[in-house]
């Protein structure tokens, strides 16, 4: 293997590895999993492993790790679907250490029975991620009083911009958007480059009629999907 075969191969597993705590990120604080997303992190694993065990040229990840991106997306609708099964097994691993009772209550649509092991949770370590799942829960209750009221608590203990991105949209879920507007910057204060806090703020800019604001967060948020821009460019013209 020569240098750039080494490049290309460490370069591999550090977008391999990164994609793969991506996922596990957004499982452990968004409650999300992604079944296709899961299947191109299996893949492009799969792919590092043979080309080690086959002792392949590193040149062969070209393809196959955009292949893998590929066959996630058709997995939605074709019967590559199948392979969901053994992506699942993989990223089992990956998810240890992150799951709990709440948690499991919350995916299966229990939200009750979330709350109250959360709040469990709490009365015995109230941790900045023990608020956060609370107030998810409550939000998916439509509750939203307590959900704001949650959300503050956890950036009471650690805050940090996907909590604050959240508390935006409870403001906004509860009809206060003006005060979700000054949530959402604080979160792009702590991470300028979060795409989603940009767009939805750009979006609620021009859902309260601030049009010179909204057309300031729409050049950001064109820099990076200009396909998005263009949907909140059209509801800007709206306004």
């Amino acid at each position: 293997m020569d240098t750039i075969g080494y490049l290309i191969y460490g370069l591999s597993i550090l977008i391999t590895l990164g994609w793969c705590f991506n996922i596990r990120h957004k499982a452990k604080y968004e409650q999300a999993t992604e079944k296709s997303m899961e299947l191109q992190g299996f893949l492009m694993t799969v792919s590092l492993v043979l080309i080690s065990l086959l002792h392949l040229s590193p040149f062969h990840l070209l393809w196959m790790l955009p292949s893998s991106f590929i066959l996630g997306l058709l997995s939605m609708t074709t019967p590559i679907r199948v392979l969901w099964i053994f992506s699942s097994i993989y990223f089992s691993f990956w998810y240890i250490g992150i799951s709990n009772l709440g948690r499991k209550f919350y995916v299966n649509g229990e939200y009750e029975k979330a709350i109250a092991a959360f709040k469990e949770e709490i009365s015995k370590k109230p941790t900045s991620e023990a608020y956060f799942d609370l107030a998810l829960a409550y939000g998916k209750l439509g509750q939203h009083d307590s959900e704001i009221i949650v959300y503050q608590q956890s950036i009471k203990l650690k805050p940090k911009p996907e909590t604050y991105f959240n508390l935006g949209i409870a403001y906004v879920d509860n009809g206060n958007k003006q005060e979700a507007i000054k949530v959402f910057k604080q979160a792009i204060s702590l991470k300028p480059e979060y795409f989603k806090a940009h767009y939805t703020i750009c979006k609620t800019y021009a859902e309260i009629g601030d049009k010179e604001n909204a057309l300031k967060e729409l050049e950001i948020v064109r820099k990076t999907d200009s396909r998005s821009a263009d949907k909140l460019a059209s509801i800007i013209n709206l306004v």
